[in-house]
Protein backbone atom coordinates (compact mmCIF):
# COMPACT_ATOMS: atom_id res chain seq x y z
CA UNK A 1 0.00 0.00 0.00
CA UNK A 2 1.71 2.79 -1.09
CA UNK A 3 1.63 6.37 1.03
CA UNK A 4 0.54 9.45 0.78
CA UNK A 5 1.96 12.85 0.13
CA UNK A 6 0.28 13.11 4.55
CA UNK A 7 2.35 11.89 6.95
CA UNK A 8 -0.53 10.60 9.00
CA UNK A 9 -3.17 9.11 5.99
CA UNK A 10 -2.44 6.45 3.63
CA UNK A 11 -3.93 6.28 0.25
CA UNK A 12 -7.26 5.05 -0.28
CA UNK A 13 -7.58 1.47 -0.73
CA UNK A 14 -10.31 -0.13 -2.71
CA UNK A 15 -12.02 -3.13 -0.59
CA UNK A 16 -13.50 -5.85 -0.69
CA UNK A 17 -13.71 -6.26 -4.30
CA UNK A 18 -11.37 -7.41 -6.81
CA UNK A 19 -13.85 -6.82 -9.62
CA UNK A 20 -14.78 -3.19 -10.04
CA UNK A 21 -17.67 -1.96 -11.98
CA UNK A 22 -18.23 1.04 -13.87
CA UNK A 23 -20.13 2.34 -11.09
CA UNK A 24 -18.12 1.47 -8.40
CA UNK A 25 -15.00 3.28 -10.00
CA UNK A 26 -17.14 5.91 -11.11
CA UNK A 27 -17.93 6.39 -7.45
CA UNK A 28 -14.89 6.18 -5.80
CA UNK A 29 -13.26 8.42 -8.56
CA UNK A 30 -15.92 11.08 -7.75
CA UNK A 31 -14.16 11.88 -4.56
CA UNK A 32 -10.97 10.50 -4.24
CA UNK A 33 -7.90 11.72 -7.37
CA UNK A 34 -6.72 8.32 -6.89
CA UNK A 35 -6.54 4.64 -4.93
CA UNK A 36 -5.04 1.52 -4.32
CA UNK A 37 -6.54 -1.45 -5.76
CA UNK A 38 -6.09 -5.77 -5.03
CA UNK A 39 -6.08 -7.28 -8.31
CA UNK A 40 -6.47 -11.11 -8.89
CA UNK A 41 -4.42 -11.14 -11.79
CA UNK A 42 -0.42 -11.43 -12.71
CA UNK A 43 -0.57 -7.69 -14.54
CA UNK A 44 -3.10 -5.37 -16.48
CA UNK A 45 -2.33 -7.08 -19.77
CA UNK A 46 -5.49 -8.65 -20.77
CA UNK A 47 -7.65 -5.46 -19.30
CA UNK A 48 -7.14 -2.16 -21.04
CA UNK A 49 -9.35 -0.57 -18.56
CA UNK A 50 -7.59 -0.97 -15.51
CA UNK A 51 -4.04 -0.79 -17.46
CA UNK A 52 -5.04 2.59 -18.54
CA UNK A 53 -6.10 3.68 -14.99
CA UNK A 54 -3.02 2.70 -13.76
CA UNK A 55 -1.00 4.24 -16.39
CA UNK A 56 -2.78 7.49 -15.31
CA UNK A 57 -1.98 6.75 -11.49
CA UNK A 58 -5.73 6.67 -10.91
CA UNK A 59 -5.57 2.88 -9.33
CA UNK A 60 -2.34 1.85 -8.10
CA UNK A 61 -1.77 -1.75 -7.46
CA UNK A 62 -0.71 -2.71 -4.37
CA UNK A 63 1.00 -5.95 -5.31
CA UNK A 64 0.08 -8.66 -7.89
CA UNK A 65 -0.26 -12.46 -6.80
CA UNK A 66 2.37 -14.75 -8.49
CA UNK A 67 0.70 -16.41 -12.06
CA UNK A 68 1.75 -20.06 -10.55
CA UNK A 69 -0.23 -19.10 -7.58
CA UNK A 70 -3.44 -17.82 -9.88
CA UNK A 71 -2.96 -20.66 -11.76
CA UNK A 72 -3.54 -22.95 -9.28
CA UNK A 73 -6.86 -21.19 -7.90
CA UNK A 74 -8.24 -21.33 -12.00
CA UNK A 75 -7.60 -24.75 -11.86
CA UNK A 76 -9.67 -24.96 -8.82
CA UNK A 77 -12.32 -22.44 -10.30
CA UNK A 78 -12.76 -24.63 -13.15
CA UNK A 79 -13.46 -27.82 -11.24
CA UNK A 80 -16.19 -26.51 -9.40
CA UNK A 81 -17.46 -24.78 -12.56
CA UNK A 82 -17.15 -28.19 -14.56
CA UNK A 83 -18.82 -30.08 -11.26
CA UNK A 84 -21.54 -27.48 -11.17
CA UNK A 85 -22.83 -27.79 -15.09
CA UNK A 86 -22.72 -31.97 -14.52
CA UNK A 87 -24.97 -31.34 -11.29
CA UNK A 88 -26.68 -28.51 -12.48
CA UNK A 89 -30.61 -28.08 -10.85
CA UNK A 90 -29.74 -31.05 -7.78
CA UNK A 91 -29.43 -28.69 -5.38
CA UNK A 92 -29.54 -30.92 -2.27
CA UNK A 93 -26.36 -32.60 -2.99
CA UNK A 94 -24.52 -29.62 -4.15
CA UNK A 95 -25.32 -27.86 -0.53
CA UNK A 96 -24.29 -31.21 0.95
CA UNK A 97 -20.93 -31.70 -0.52
CA UNK A 98 -20.13 -27.84 0.05
CA UNK A 99 -21.22 -27.85 3.78
CA UNK A 100 -18.81 -31.15 4.36
CA UNK A 101 -16.38 -30.27 1.98
CA UNK A 102 -16.44 -26.33 1.06
CA UNK A 103 -13.08 -26.14 -0.98
CA UNK A 104 -12.22 -29.96 -1.82
CA UNK A 105 -8.57 -29.48 -0.25
CA UNK A 106 -6.24 -30.64 -2.59
CA UNK A 107 -8.48 -32.20 -4.94
CA UNK A 108 -8.94 -29.73 -7.70
CA UNK A 109 -9.50 -31.71 -11.28
CA UNK A 110 -12.95 -32.89 -12.67
CA UNK A 111 -11.78 -36.34 -12.27
CA UNK A 112 -11.21 -36.14 -8.69
CA UNK A 113 -14.30 -34.20 -7.31
CA UNK A 114 -16.40 -36.70 -9.45
CA UNK A 115 -14.47 -39.45 -7.35
CA UNK A 116 -15.36 -37.48 -4.25
CA UNK A 117 -19.41 -37.52 -5.56
CA UNK A 118 -19.41 -41.56 -6.11
CA UNK A 119 -17.83 -42.14 -2.72
CA UNK A 120 -21.04 -40.34 -1.19
CA UNK A 121 -22.06 -37.36 -0.26
CA UNK A 122 -22.61 -37.99 3.41
CA UNK A 123 -19.08 -39.57 4.38
CA UNK A 124 -17.49 -36.92 6.92
CA UNK A 125 -14.39 -35.08 6.93
CA UNK A 126 -12.16 -34.71 9.79
CA UNK A 127 -12.52 -31.47 11.62
CA UNK A 128 -8.90 -30.44 10.95
CA UNK A 129 -9.53 -30.74 7.19
CA UNK A 130 -12.48 -28.59 7.32
CA UNK A 131 -10.54 -25.94 8.79
CA UNK A 132 -7.87 -25.78 6.37
CA UNK A 133 -10.11 -26.29 3.38
CA UNK A 134 -12.03 -22.73 4.56
CA UNK A 135 -8.27 -21.19 4.77
CA UNK A 136 -7.85 -20.27 0.82
CA UNK A 137 -9.25 -16.44 0.65
CA UNK A 138 -7.65 -16.37 -2.41
CA UNK A 139 -9.62 -18.95 -3.61
CA UNK A 140 -13.31 -17.06 -2.12
CA UNK A 141 -12.12 -13.87 -3.80
CA UNK A 142 -11.80 -15.06 -6.89
CA UNK A 143 -15.08 -16.75 -7.14
CA UNK A 144 -16.62 -13.38 -5.80
CA UNK A 145 -14.89 -11.56 -9.10
CA UNK A 146 -16.22 -13.65 -11.46
CA UNK A 147 -19.73 -13.80 -9.74
CA UNK A 148 -20.01 -9.74 -9.72
CA UNK A 149 -18.03 -9.40 -13.46
CA UNK A 150 -21.07 -11.63 -14.55
CA UNK A 151 -23.75 -9.66 -12.43
CA UNK A 152 -22.38 -6.77 -14.17
CA UNK A 153 -22.24 -8.03 -17.58
CA UNK A 154 -26.10 -9.15 -17.20
CA UNK A 155 -26.91 -5.91 -15.97
CA UNK A 156 -25.29 -4.29 -18.92
CA UNK A 157 -27.32 -6.69 -21.48
CA UNK A 158 -30.53 -5.83 -19.55
CA UNK A 159 -30.05 -2.03 -19.58
CA UNK A 160 -29.56 -2.02 -23.30
CA UNK A 161 -32.19 -4.13 -23.68
CA UNK A 162 -34.34 -1.85 -22.50
CA UNK A 163 -33.20 1.22 -23.97
CA UNK A 164 -33.42 -0.93 -27.44
CA UNK A 165 -37.06 -1.64 -26.69
CA UNK A 166 -37.68 2.59 -25.48
CA UNK A 167 -36.05 3.71 -28.81
CA UNK A 168 -38.08 1.35 -31.03
CA UNK A 169 -41.72 2.32 -28.93
CA UNK A 170 -40.46 6.24 -29.71
CA UNK A 171 -39.93 5.93 -33.16
CA UNK A 172 -43.55 4.11 -33.33
CA UNK A 173 -44.91 7.10 -31.73
CA UNK A 174 -42.97 9.61 -32.84
CA UNK A 175 -41.37 11.41 -29.99
CA UNK A 176 -37.76 10.70 -28.88
CA UNK A 177 -36.55 8.64 -25.68
CA UNK A 178 -36.72 10.05 -22.51
CA UNK A 179 -35.19 9.27 -19.18
CA UNK A 180 -32.19 6.82 -18.07
CA UNK A 181 -32.68 2.82 -18.73
CA UNK A 182 -31.80 0.29 -15.77
CA UNK A 183 -32.08 0.33 -12.29
CA UNK A 184 -29.93 1.09 -10.06
CA UNK A 185 -26.91 -1.20 -9.49
CA UNK A 186 -27.63 -3.88 -6.51
CA UNK A 187 -24.84 -4.22 -4.21
CA UNK A 188 -22.60 -6.95 -4.66
CA UNK A 189 -21.29 -6.76 -1.47
CA UNK A 190 -24.77 -8.39 0.14
CA UNK A 191 -23.65 -11.55 -1.28
CA UNK A 192 -21.77 -13.82 1.00
CA UNK A 193 -20.86 -10.44 2.97
CA UNK A 194 -18.62 -12.09 5.97
CA UNK A 195 -16.39 -14.72 3.19
CA UNK A 196 -15.89 -11.52 1.21
CA UNK A 197 -14.61 -9.29 4.09
CA UNK A 198 -12.97 -11.78 6.30
CA UNK A 199 -11.54 -13.24 3.00
CA UNK A 200 -10.01 -9.65 1.99
CA UNK A 201 -8.60 -8.60 5.00
CA UNK A 202 -6.69 -12.39 4.98
CA UNK A 203 -5.10 -12.06 1.73
CA UNK A 204 -4.51 -8.42 2.16
CA UNK A 205 -2.68 -9.36 5.52
CA UNK A 206 -0.73 -11.92 4.36
CA UNK A 207 0.63 -9.49 1.79
CA UNK A 208 1.38 -7.05 3.85
CA UNK A 209 -0.54 -4.38 2.58
CA UNK A 210 -1.51 -2.65 6.34
CA UNK A 211 2.51 -2.34 6.93
CA UNK A 212 2.47 1.62 7.23
CA UNK A 213 4.59 2.75 9.96
CA UNK A 214 2.48 6.57 11.37
CA UNK A 215 -0.33 5.88 8.99
CA UNK A 216 -3.84 5.15 9.53
CA UNK A 217 -4.82 2.67 7.03
CA UNK A 218 -8.33 4.49 4.63
CA UNK A 219 -10.05 1.75 2.98
CA UNK A 220 -12.71 2.69 0.93
CA UNK A 221 -16.13 0.96 -0.32
CA UNK A 222 -19.02 1.71 -2.10
CA UNK A 223 -21.34 -1.81 -0.09
CA UNK A 224 -23.62 -0.40 2.42
CA UNK A 225 -24.33 -4.07 3.43
CA UNK A 226 -20.29 -4.19 4.04
CA UNK A 227 -19.72 -1.54 6.04
CA UNK A 228 -22.58 -2.43 8.06
CA UNK A 229 -21.27 -5.52 8.88
CA UNK A 230 -17.90 -4.27 9.61
CA UNK A 231 -19.55 -1.92 12.38
CA UNK A 232 -21.86 -4.41 13.84
CA UNK A 233 -19.25 -7.29 14.20
CA UNK A 234 -16.45 -4.28 15.91
CA UNK A 235 -16.14 -3.26 19.02
CA UNK A 236 -15.14 1.08 20.06
CA UNK A 237 -16.51 1.57 16.66
CA UNK A 238 -16.70 5.92 16.11
CA UNK A 239 -19.38 7.30 13.60
CA UNK A 240 -16.92 10.13 12.57
CA UNK A 241 -18.93 11.09 9.45
CA UNK A 242 -22.33 10.94 8.35
CA UNK A 243 -23.39 13.33 5.04
CA UNK A 244 -26.33 11.85 3.12
CA UNK A 245 -25.91 14.63 0.45
CA UNK A 246 -23.26 16.48 -0.45
CA UNK A 247 -22.48 18.33 -4.08
CA UNK A 248 -19.26 16.81 -6.06
CA UNK A 249 -17.66 17.21 -9.26
CA UNK A 250 -18.34 15.49 -12.46
CA UNK A 251 -15.48 14.55 -14.67
CA UNK A 252 -15.60 16.87 -16.72
CA UNK A 253 -15.65 20.11 -13.97
CA UNK A 254 -11.99 22.27 -13.90
CA UNK A 255 -12.41 22.35 -10.31
CA UNK A 256 -12.50 18.57 -9.52
CA UNK A 257 -8.88 18.15 -8.65
CA UNK A 258 -8.92 21.08 -6.23
CA UNK A 259 -11.92 19.83 -4.24
CA UNK A 260 -11.00 16.45 -3.85
CA UNK A 261 -7.63 17.54 -2.34
CA UNK A 262 -9.75 19.86 -0.10
CA UNK A 263 -12.05 16.41 0.62
CA UNK A 264 -9.39 14.35 1.61
CA UNK A 265 -7.75 17.06 3.72
CA UNK A 266 -11.52 17.09 5.30
CA UNK A 267 -10.86 13.48 5.90
CA UNK A 268 -7.67 13.14 7.07
CA UNK A 269 -8.37 15.85 10.26
CA UNK A 270 -11.07 13.87 11.12
CA UNK A 271 -9.67 10.89 11.23
CA UNK A 272 -6.15 12.12 13.45
CA UNK A 273 -9.09 13.93 15.30
CA UNK A 274 -11.50 10.94 15.58
CA UNK A 275 -14.32 13.55 15.40
CA UNK A 276 -15.53 15.73 12.75
CA UNK A 277 -14.72 19.01 13.05
CA UNK A 278 -18.23 20.68 12.61
CA UNK A 279 -16.55 22.93 9.76
CA UNK A 280 -18.05 23.44 6.53
CA UNK A 281 -17.13 20.02 4.12
CA UNK A 282 -15.91 21.53 0.49
CA UNK A 283 -18.53 21.63 -2.24
CA UNK A 284 -18.80 21.39 -5.28
CA UNK A 285 -20.03 25.52 -5.97
CA UNK A 286 -19.72 25.49 -9.90
CA UNK A 287 -22.74 23.86 -12.44
CA UNK A 288 -22.13 20.38 -10.93
CA UNK A 289 -25.56 18.56 -10.00
CA UNK A 290 -24.06 15.37 -9.52
CA UNK A 291 -24.10 14.22 -5.29
CA UNK A 292 -23.15 11.64 -3.42
CA UNK A 293 -23.07 10.13 0.14
CA UNK A 294 -20.16 9.75 2.77
CA UNK A 295 -19.69 7.76 5.71
CA UNK A 296 -16.57 7.94 7.98
CA UNK A 297 -16.29 5.49 10.31
CA UNK A 298 -13.31 4.77 12.79
CA UNK A 299 -12.24 1.49 13.97
CA UNK A 300 -9.55 1.27 17.21
CA UNK A 301 -7.26 -1.62 17.49
CA UNK A 302 -8.17 -4.31 19.08
CA UNK A 303 -11.88 -4.14 18.27
CA UNK A 304 -11.72 -6.30 14.57
CA UNK A 305 -11.21 -9.25 15.70
CA UNK A 306 -14.12 -10.77 13.30
CA UNK A 307 -12.34 -10.21 10.41
CA UNK A 308 -8.91 -8.90 11.20
CA UNK A 309 -6.45 -9.98 13.94
CA UNK A 310 -3.83 -7.69 13.59
CA UNK A 311 -3.06 -6.12 17.70
CA UNK A 312 -3.53 -2.64 17.70
CA UNK A 313 -4.23 -1.43 14.07
CA UNK A 314 -6.42 0.92 13.78
CA UNK A 315 -8.48 1.68 10.77
CA UNK A 316 -10.62 3.75 8.98
CA UNK A 317 -13.29 2.90 6.45
CA UNK A 318 -14.89 5.22 4.17
CA UNK A 319 -18.43 4.68 2.39
CA UNK A 320 -18.86 6.77 -0.80
CA UNK A 321 -22.03 6.66 -3.02
CA UNK A 322 -23.30 8.74 -5.61
CA UNK A 323 -26.62 9.57 -5.33
CA UNK A 324 -29.08 9.21 -8.79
Amino acid sequence: MTKNENENLATPLFFPFSHISKDQLKGVTAFFSSFGFLPLVPDFASDRVLASLAEQAVLQPIFFPSAQELDLVEKQVHSYLDWAKLHRGNEKNLKSLFKEQPYFKEDTDLSSIQSQIRSGISKKTAPSDQKQAGQDPLLLLKFAQLLDAQNEGIDDELAALEESKASLFAELIGEPAIGSFGSDPADPGRIMTRERVVSWFRYAQANDAFKLPGATPLLVTTSPAVLDYMVSNSQGVINALDIDSIKVHENECENKSKWQQDFYHCLEETIVSENFSGGILPGADDTCSLSGQIQLYLFPGGGTEAFFNIPDQSLAVCLVQLKS
